[in-house]
């Protein structure tokens, strides 16, 4: 087998971030018989992944007005659809050269890959279903030429796509555009969504795009990693058992919100595929697209058996018992690289998160919580609302001011707001309570008791009906 290495030569100013953004000194690629290529100097990133080094040239990112004028120039031609996928959907020039009209499924608005599913934006649908009535009875491929009719090359994407690009001045290529859709997954909706929709590991993710997120975002993300880690390991789990009886149970504990007794127990005769709902015995459950395409394969495979249950062995066809389901299931988290969880432990879990998500989403709503809110929002009791409440300002998911729980970024912490005054009075000399609580991004009503303890302990003046930096006394005379 022929050897290969890497060598970097750095410049002695070398980065303490350990996803930084240098400049290389060279690198020198030493390959095959030894013969080396070396490259001079550039911006590179740099980050260990894995054991690894990974070393990628500086991220290409298209400009979004440009990206917008390229699109309505091509609105349905083959240069729009590909710039499209590639810029909205995060595909890769082989996923979009390779899609079919069978991965489109304008029903649920989706995209239906082989390893993973990308909801659709509006403006990708229109052009998708103007190009699906024009050529659906020409070819099963999504991407073909105008002129022949035929699907295209690589090269031929690859030209198209640039030359498109070329025409508003963007020098970047498809892989840029699909590293910027990913960027902006991961800003707008976190790391485990990212991983869900672009087929990438958490881990990966944040070895690539760590750097191009760094100087853009102060958070570490730490409060969230293991979440959205467990997130994406549960999700290429779900895919890879599909309908199997551990892939159907660990999606309905996780996603459906049941218990392990009610998944075991459920039967064909609670399952209602017109309406699309589970009907439990003390509620309605609707599955969604995604487990009701999963439970009629299942019926297909299970309809002659004589039993009503759903859960059976598939080698004897009897239904299983709770205690089997279970193992199974742990076998295959376990294999998908879960350990620790049982379907127990799985819908405890789900179950924490969902209420978490209510309580952050409730929060965005209306602008903070307080105690009762978060009760009558979780139907739970204000002792068990405030340790919730009082988890996620621990956990950096909330931010608490007083006894009001705001959404993390738009209200600041005490802790850090007499510095945010002082800076604030050190550029302005003066300041009424109304401009002070805006700093704080509370009330006015919540800031004039703060205020009052700020200048109680020295840290401001009130003078008047406004406030300002305490100050130094004159000097005596001699």
């Amino acid at each position: 087998m022929e050897k290969h290495a890497i060598r970097f030569i750095l410049p002695d100013n070398k980065p303490s971030n350990p996803f930084s953004t240098v400049s290389l000194a060279e690198i020198e690629l030493t390959m095959g018989d030894w013969q080396s290529y070396r490259k001079d100097t550039a911006f590179h990133h740099i980050g260990a992944v894995g054991g690894i080094f990974v070393v990628s040239d500086e991220t290409k990112r298209p400009d979004e007005a440009a990206m917008r004028h390229i699109l309505d120039r091509y609105s349905d031609s083959p240069e729009g659809i590909i710039l499209r996928l590639a810029w909205l959907e995060g595909l890769s020039r082989k996923e979009l050269n390779e899609l079919t009209w069978d991965q489109v499924d304008f029903e649920t608005q989706n995209l239906l890959l082989q390893d993973r599913t990308i909801p659709l934006e509006p403006s990708v649908a229109d052009c998708l279903q103007k190009r699906y009535e024009k050529y659906r009875t020409v070819s099963d491929r999504v991407i073909i030429a105008d002129r022949g009719k035929k699907p295209m090359t690589l090269v031929n994407v690859s030209r198209l796509a640039k030359n498109a690009l070329d025409s508003e001045g963007q020098d970047v290529a498809l892989k840029d555009l699909r590293r910027d859709w990913i960027i902006r997954q991961i800003k707008a909706h976190g790391w485990a969504y990212a991983a869900r929709v672009s087929g990438m590991a958490v881990s990966s993710l944040r070895g690539i795009f760590a750097a191009a997120l760094w100087k853009e975002t102060a958070q570490t993300d730490d409060s969230q990693g293991g979440g959205d880690e467990t997130e994406y390991i549960l999700w290429r789990i779900v895919q890879q058992e599909g309908s199997s009886a551990a892939g159907l149970a660990i999606w309905m504990c996780w996603k459906l919100a049941m218990q392990p007794g009610e998944v075991v127990n459920l039967s064909w005769s609670q399952t209602d595929f017109t309406a699309g709902v589970l009907h439990l015995p003390d509620r309605d459950v609707p599955m969604g697209n995604r487990m009701g395409r999963l439970l009629k394969e299942v019926w297909e495979r299970q309809k002659d058996l004589p039993t009503d249950k759903v859960f059976v062995a598939p080698t004897t066809g009897n239904p299983m018992d709770q205690s089997r389901l279970s193992v199974v299931s742990r076998t295959a988290m376990i294999r998908g690289g879960l350990e620790g969880f049982s379907l127990r432990s799985l819908s405890a879990w789900a179950n924490a998160k969902r209420l978490d998500d209510i309580l952050i989403r409730g929060a965005e709503e209306h602008g903070y919580l307080v105690r009762d809110t978060a009760a009558e929002l979780l139907n739970v009791t204000p002792r068990t609302a405030w340790e919730y409440l009082t988890r996620l300002n621990r956990e950096g998911q909330l931010t608490k001011v007083g006894i009001r729980y705001y959404p993390v970024g738009s209200a600041i912490p005490v802790e850090n707001q007499v510095g945010v005054l002082q800076t604030y009075l050190t550029e302005h000399g003066i300041a009424g309570r109304q401009a002070l609580a805006e700093q704080l991004g509370i009330t006015p009503y919540q800031a004039t008791h703060i205020l009052q303890g700020m200048v109680a302990r020295g840290e401001l003046e009130l003078v008047g009906k406004r406030y300002r930096l305490p100050q130094k006394a004159p000097e005596e005379k001699i």
